[in-house]
């Protein structure tokens, strides 16, 4: 069942190799003249003991090779006819000849058949990462985001090996492996067959350790991906690590994987190595069995010194790729245990998939309807239930309630990062679900709190996959979003390395370089997830003048802590248990005197402990 398993993988491997068979099919073409050559090799060895290194020998014939069961010799001198002189320079010239071809043909075959393994690894990564950018967002929420890594980076790069260097050792030894069995045969077949005998033996307990090596390599990947989870945290989290002077602990944390790590790889690299050994064991058994047996052939007169010479050197020609070919199987084994984490998330259903016929949304210009709509993860615990909300074109719409409420679940719903359980959500009265994703979200651009920018220039920040954008269009969002001025005022301007996630930034020009891309977008729908939750109140004042911009003659959706800044909505909805608790303007709620009320009061007793605590403003 386990050698099934792994040929099914093997296949599965292989099957990123077919685009590339025309390429493939030249460089074993080309192999099969290497173990063609090796072939010829070990045949001119019978000449070369019996007459070029024995002149003295009266008889002028060049035997070549003596054909088995018929027992007819075919003269070399009968291929080519001529003094003897003329044969033997010849025979030195095929030689050359013969190693230079060999070369040659060797050199263009491994080169053809791990090109293909490169190409067919490059179309496996680019595969494996296009799956994951179109999981849904809940996916990225449950994976550790070094595990991902590990897996498009490292879990292919094994791959990347076993489809280039080892397909290439495969064929090259496997066709040689024929060649030679073939010399081994028309030389002496019994005692071809006589040697091989054995050869089940090793190829055994090759299996066994091959699964052994597979286990721990699978162990293995699942601790680079845990070094890369703490390589990525700890980077990306620097200054809290220094904040909290926990250094020592996070190096004795990277020590202690990486320990983990190299006791799975000294278990794998220690059944790797045992694979020589049996080998070597076998030929000397089998080394020993021959000589005895040519001995007798010998002075029998049965055999030839330089038949015994050709029958050696293909005996230990042959040895040789069985045990480059035990070496493959290994690799393959390691290749199985690396790509179980591949393979698993290629079988991953695709974010929410569009429905057979799902039409192209027109243009946003009615209402957004959120009818019963509900969503969950686990039915017993739901996270939104039966929300009824109707969001007229232009208006501005404020969510809040406490953390856990559901607000950003809401604001998903939208643009179908998730899908609705129950209910529906509709614009200008079509599903969301029976619309194409790309119209859909085409009509949506969102802010959120945690600013996402790219370690690219501020115009292709500012652009995102549009870089050829008018120059004027690209000005004008970045004035409207306020950030024109500190753009011109940064090293290069707008052709400006931001760096990772734009750290040589401030969070208000971050926020500003991502209003300006949402303007830049123009779409008629926003959503403002806590947008300026934490910027100072000067950066605020910034961001907010520039959303002010943004939100005009737009319908949005706006998620905020801080009350004050969603005094002025047309309306606001108080989630509470993921259900809608309250919903009016802001002195509609507050006259109510519920839930809203109380948490802007809150809010506003708290400014005012903080305003005392610090003492009085200036005079």
């Amino acid at each position: 069942m386990r050698f099934r398993d792994t040929l099914q993988e093997v296949w599965r491997l292989l099957r990123y190799v077919s685009p590339y068979r025309g390429r493939l099919a030249a460089g074993i073409a080309a192999l099969a003249l290497v173990g063609l050559a090796e072939g010829l090799v070990a045949l001119m060895i019978t000449p070369l003991f019996d007459r070029i290194l024995n002149p003295s020998n009266p008889d002028p014939r060049l035997p070549l090779l003596t054909l088995p069961f018929s027992g007819r010799t075919i003269f070399l001198n009968s291929l080519m006819p001529g003094g003897l002189q003329y044969v033997w320079a010849v025979y030195a010239a095929a030689l050359v000849i013969l190693f230079t071809g060999k070369a040659l043909a060797e050199f263009y075959g491994v080169l053809q058949v791990q090109s293909v393994g490169l190409y067919a690894v490059t179309d496996l990564r680019n595969e494996i990462y296009e799956k994951l950018v179109r999981q849904p967002a809940s996916f990225f929420q449950r994976q550790p985001l070094g595990r991902l890594m590990s897996a498009v980076m490292n879990d292919v790069e094994r791959v990347r090996n076993t489809l280039s260097e080892s397909v290439a050792v495969l064929c090259r030894q496997a066709l040689t492996f024929f060649f030679l069995v073939v010399v081994l045969l028309i030389t002496d077949w019994k005692m071809a067959l006589a040697s091989m005998i054995l050869v089940p033996a090793v190829v055994w307990p090759v299996g066994k350790l091959g699964r052994r090596i597979r286990r721990s390599v699978e162990s293995g990947q699942s601790r680079v991906g845990e070094l890369t989870q703490i390589l990525q945290e700890t980077f990306s989290g620097n200054r809290v690590v220094k904040a909290f002077g926990m250094e020592s602990f996070e190096i004795r944390r990277f020590r202690d994987a990486a320990r983990r790590l190299l006791r799975d790889n000294l278990r794998a690299v220690r059944f790797a190595v045992l694979t020589s050994p049996l080998m070597d064991v076998l030929t000397a058994v089998v080394v020993v069995l021959v000589l005895l047996y040519a001995r007798g052939q010998i002075q029998s007169g049965g055999m030839t010194l330089g038949a015994f010479g050709t029958f050696a050197y293909a005996l230990f020609r042959a040895y040789e790729p069985v045990k480059s070919i035990g070496g493959v199987y290994q690799q393959f084994e390691q290749a199985h245990g690396a790509t179980m984490q591949v393979f698993d998330f290629l079988k991953l259903e695709e974010e929410v998939s569009e429905r057979p016929g799902a039409r192209t949304l027109a243009p946003f210009s009615r209402q957004v309807e959120f009818d019963g709509a509900g969503f969950w993860y686990d039915p017993a615990s739901p996270v939104l239930r039966g929300l009824n909300l109707r969001v007229r074109a232009g208006e501005v719409v404020a969510i809040v309630g406490p953390s856990g409420a559901g607000k950003t679940t809401l604001v998903n719903l939208l643009p179908r990062f998730h899908d609705v359980t129950s209910g529906a959500v509709r614009i200008d009265g079509v599903d969301v679900r029976e619309a194409t994703l790309r119209s859909l979200r085409e009509q949506m651009a969102i802010v959120t709190q945690e600013t996402v920018l790219f370690n690219d220039t501020v115009w292709n920040n500012i652009c995102y996959g549009r870089p050829d954008l008018p120059e004027d269009r690209v000005f004008a969002a970045a004035q409207a979003a306020l950030a024109h001025d500190f753009i011109l005022a940064l090293p290069k301007g707008y052709q400006t390395e931001l760096g990772d996630r734009g750290e040589r930034l401030s969070g208000g020009e971050r926020q500003r370089l991502a209003i300006a891309r949402a303007l830049l977008k123009d779409s008629p729908i926003l959503i403002l997830d806590e947008a300026t939750s934490e910027l100072d109140s000067e950066s605020e004042l910034l961001v907010q003048r520039a959303l002010a911009n943004l939100l005009s003659g737009r319908t949005a959706f706006v998620i905020a802590h801080r009350l004050s800044t969603i005094r002025r909505a047309d309306k606001i909805v108080v989630l509470e248990g993921g259900v809608i608790s309250e919903a009016g303007t802001h002195q509609d709620l507050l006259a109510r005197g519920g839930t809203y009320a109380r948490l802007y009061q809150l809010q506003f007793a708290g400014a005012h402990v903080a305003r005392s605590a610090t003492g009085p403003g200036p005079s």
